[in-house]
């Protein structure tokens, strides 16, 4: 085994179940990803499920996009499980762009399949409705002056907001989404237990090990640049307002372009 940093392994021994990595194992564990969708999606067969992790597809600008987990049933239809970590402010954004990823049909339209976008976030994606703290929310296509009328034109997307009012979901849900955000359980969950035992072989699998530590450094750098943005997004709005150009240059290592894009586009006074 190829020597590592203490902080390289230190890195590894913090991962959470929500690194994206990690998360995707998760759902290539066992029958994690088949009982995730039969929680979430009940009318569907996920009895025969092929499960594929990091799978890039490109739109037809050739902009290529990595999707954590592309799931495909025995009917043909879709299913992209993503994590999302950071609040980017673009949630609404990147789901229609991954719904325009999955649809694909046959010699006729009719033939489309159904595709779901599944996204989990560590943070309320949708802060201007009624619920903010709402966990799943619907999102679907309907005519404007008929809004009983939906088009079902075979897209689904869903959003799981994990920090949102867990009373007000099923216990087995509920189990999932504090393992998966590791806390205490407060209810009996299979589906809660089996991502704990995931994790747990996950981690103990030196295979696993290596593969984390061999991520390419320009995924490193992302990582770690989206965890700083985060970071600086918290802090420097405390700041007084004299004291914040200060900060954000240091966060941008003095790169004033940068800095200034970077107060101007989180609304920050400075």
């Amino acid at each position: 085994m190829a020597n590592y940093s203490a902080r390289d392994r230190q890195r590894w021994l913090q991962a959470s179940p929500t690194h994206n990595k990690i998360f995707q194992w998760i759902m290539e564990y066992g029958t994690m990803c088949q009982d995730f969708l039969k929680e979430i999606i009940p009318e569907r067969d996920f009895s025969h499920l092929e499960i594929i992790s990091e799978k890039s597809l490109k739109n037809v600008n050739h902009k290529e996009i990595r999707l954590d987990i592309l799931a495909t049933d025995k009917q043909g239809n879709k299913y992209n499980i993503e994590m999302q970590v950071a609040d980017e402010h673009n949630v609404v954004e990147r789901l229609l762009y991954y719904q325009s990823l999955l649809v694909a049909g046959g010699d006729k339209y009719q033939d489309i399949r159904q595709s779901y976008v599944i996204f989990l976030c560590l943070f309320s994606p949708l802060k201007d409705v009624q619920r903010p703290d709402r966990v799943i929310s619907h999102l679907e296509r309907r005519v404007t002056e008929e809004l009983e009328y939906s088009l079902k034109d075979r897209t689904h997307t869903i959003l799981l907001n994990l920090d949102g009012d867990l009373r007000t979901v099923n216990p087995n849900l509920r189990g999932f989404i504090q393992a998966l955000k590791q806390q205490p359980q407060t209810t009996t969950s299979d589906l809660g237990n089996q991502l704990i035992q995931a994790f747990k072989d996950i981690k103990a699998d030196q295979g696993k090990e290596r593969s984390y530590m061999m991520l390419t450094k320009a995924e490193q750098d992302e990582i770690r640049m989206k965890e700083r943005l985060e970071s600086a997004k918290r802090y420097i709005p405390r700041l007084r307002i004299e004291e914040r150009w200060d900060a954000a240059m240091e966060e941008f290592d003095y790169d004033a372009d940068k800095a200034k894009a970077f107060l101007e586009e989180n609304n920050i006074e400075y």
